[in-house]
């Protein structure tokens, strides 16, 4: 007889015993469901809109890029004992990493653009196009920081806290069959998110003709002073040429403002959210109450309360 019901213990549920316990907690079941489908509703609610701002680019090419052009001198320059920078490799992948990077955004984003923007915002009211601030963090009449924080922390953050939400709010890609990069930027106001993102846009474009020309000058001054070292008119040539062709380099180089990118489809202020999905939201939600109802059931079911 106990081998009989110990059998019939393990023998576990079958379908129709599953569906007597849950029919039998029905009203639990229905009662926690319902909760969950109420919160996650007010929880989408609470959520503020999200807008992405995107760019499409079309990269100017490694091979039009002051350095390159140097580089393809280097082995006339090697006869007259002048090293000159060959090319840095490819331009695109180079000034995505910068964008990316720290030292941009601290030299080239953050100064730009007003921190509260970025790490206080929460909420936009499209009706006055204004930001309104988490008056936790940021006290907007006086403009001064109040978070409380805790040690090594300040009130206000800090420039490696600030990198932290950039790299959260921005996108970079590049598609390998057509060389294009798309740059989005993630914000509660899409006017913001345009701003941000046209202004990235037009620094890393500066800030890498500005290196290139900082390397190109750097070489014209180079050969300037190794040309007045040497007597022999073919080594005098082949740096006269190069001299030439860096100086037109250098005033191309004034003229062209999109040296690295050229928008395909330049930013634009979205007019529907990108996130959250609110009803993906409150579907998933509603779930895992259900499945968490059928749980706790089954659970009552082998585990009685006492009385």
């Amino acid at each position: 007889m106990n081998s009989e019901n110990s059998q019939d213990e393990n023998k576990g549920l079958n379908l129709l015993d599953l569906i007597i316990i849950l029919w039998n907690r029905k009203i639990l079941i229905t009662t926690l469901t319902s909760f969950a489908a109420i919160f996650s509703v007010l929880y989408a609610l609470s959520l503020p809109n999200i807008y992405t701002s995107q760019a499409i680019l079309s990269p100017s090419g490694s091979d039009d890029s002051l350095s390159s052009k140097l580089g393809a001198f280097s082995g006339l320059a090697g006869l007259a004992g002048v090293s000159i920078p060959g090319d840095s490799g490819d331009k695109t992948s180079e000034a995505m990493a910068r964008i990316r990077s720290y030292d941009f955004f601290v030299n080239e984003f953050l100064p730009y653009i007003k921190l509260e923007n970025l790490m206080a915002t929460k909420k936009w009211d499209f009706k006055t196009n204004t930001l309104i601030y988490n008056e936790k963090d940021f006290d907007e009449k006086n403009s001064r920081w109040v978070r409380k924080v805790k040690f090594p922390r300040k009130p206000k953050p800090s420039n490696q806290e600030a990198y932290k939400v950039y790299g959260e709010i921005l996108v970079v890609s590049q598609d390998l069959k057509t060389s294009f990069v798309t740059i989005s930027i993630d914000h509660k106001s899409p006017h913001i998110a345009k701003e941000w993102l046209n202004l990235i846009i037009k620094n890393i474009n500066e800030h890498m003709r500005q290196l290139d020309k900082t390397i190109a000058a750097n070489s014209v001054e180079y050969l300037n002073s190794t040309a007045q070292s040497t007597n022999i008119s073919q080594i005098k040539t082949v740096i006269s040429k190069l001299l030439e062709d860096q100086m037109q380099d250098l005033m191309l180089a004034e003229a062209t403002a999109d040296y690295v990118f050229t928008p395909i489809a330049s930013p634009i202020a979205p007019e529907r959210k990108s996130k959250p999905v609110r009803a993906v939201i409150c579907i998933l939600i509603t779930m895992l109450g259900f499945m968490i109802s059928i749980m706790i059931s089954i659970g009552l079911h082998f585990y009685p309360l006492k009385k």
